[in-house]
């Protein structure tokens, strides 16, 4: 069992009021419990991961018919009080993560790939900046609005059935609106920029790789990428996706009841992997390497590009160590500019 309380990004939350919202000191809370126990009733583990001032709990070994179970309370100055609070659970599509690899390589001249062996992946790394489309990465699987109780109080359960993919997941608790200047959840702010300079470097490397591999890719990142990114980039994927999908609730200040909230509002986020692991067998050697299910996605839509890079590959074994780096590599995707404000202590 997990549990978060209040602000959970850096610094600390800002309560002052916006225009318009009045000028009340009651402040608004978020509480949230959150486990995921297995079909047999066995609770999966947790751990608390925190990066640059931001918080995400982190689950372990989840598999597919997993249930989530959830609880939320919300306060004002401490007492519970009914209000509404949104759930999204999100995933990284692997296969676009993989297509647009792909696309990438498919740009690049022969100076830049030329570039890229001296050890300069700043083309790249700009085309990856330019070419990266957030609404193909985050995809919504399920999300609902709930209307917690007198004290504050609400609970449900999401089960995860076998239809779902293979992929690094985000379940996100939102609390936080403007009573007076609502607008639609898929409008994001206009004020909503990247930050893609702190970690797009790291899915430069999976091009990279593709590039010292010949233009084939798929031994080196079954096993070179093998069960890294959820185990360290946890944080960064929690993070771009509660950013993200806090961005879509516009102006944020005081609740129906005039209790304010901070700016951006609460976001819990609780992140997890669904994978399973899989042998890969070389047609002409027979070698067989070990992968993920994940992993195999994200290769599956890159292409053999070996009339393009061939003449520039290497030896598997050294390639391995360039892109070993980059066990962030979904959340390469998706880091986003930080929020500004002060805690709720």
């Amino acid at each position: 069992m997990a549990k978060q309380k209040g602000w959970t990004y850096t610094g600390s939350a800002n309560f002052s009021p916006v225009k318009g919202a009045g000028s009340s000191s009651d402040r608004t809370n978020l509480e949230s419990i959150v486990k995921i126990v297995s079909s047999e009733n066995k609770g999966r583990g947790s751990s608390k991961k925190s990066k640059d001032g931001f918080t995400t709990i982190e689950f372990s070994k989840v598999s597919k018919t997993d249930a989530i179970e959830w609880e939320v309370t919300t306060t004002c100055d401490g007492k519970g009080q009914s209000d509404r609070v949104n759930l999204t659970l999100t995933y990284y599509d692997p296969y676009y993560i993989g297509r647009l690899s792909d696309q990438i390589i498919a740009t690049l001249t022969d100076d830049e790939i030329g570039n890229v062996l001296a050890g300069d992946n700043s083309a790249v790394e700009r085309k990856t900046a330019k070419m990266v489309d957030l609404n193909q990465t985050i995809k919504t699987i399920y999300s609902t609005t709930v209307v917690t109780d007198s004290s504050g109080r609400a609970k449900g359960t999401i089960v995860l059935p076998e239809t779902y993919p293979f992929a690094d997941y985000v379940l996100n608790i939102h609390y936080g609106y403007s009573n007076t200047s609502e607008r639609s959840d898929s409008k994001k702010s206009d004020e909503f920029i990247w930050e893609t300079s702190l970690l797009v470097g790291e899915l430069a490397l999976v091009v990279v790789g593709s590039i010292l591999s010949g233009g084939t890719l798929a031994p080196a990142l079954g096993a070179g990428l093998v069960g890294t990114a959820t185990v360290i980039g946890a944080v960064d994927i929690g993070y771009a996706a509660t950013s993200y999908l806090a961005s879509g609730f516009g102006a944020i200040d005081a609740n129906r009841h005039g209790c304010l909230f901070p700016i951006m509002g609460f976001n819990h986020s609780y992140t997890f992997t669904i994978d399973e692991p899989v042998t890969i067998i070389d047609e002409e050697t027979g070698t067989e390497t070990e992968s993920t299910a994940k992993t195999q996605a994200i290769v599956s839509r890159i292409s053999d590009h070996t009339d393009k890079v061939g003449a520039y590959s290497v030896p598997k074994t050294e390639m391995w160590s360039w892109i070993a780096g980059g066990s962030a590599l979904i959340a390469a995707l998706l880091i986003l500019t930080k929020p500004r404000g002060e805690p709720n202590e």
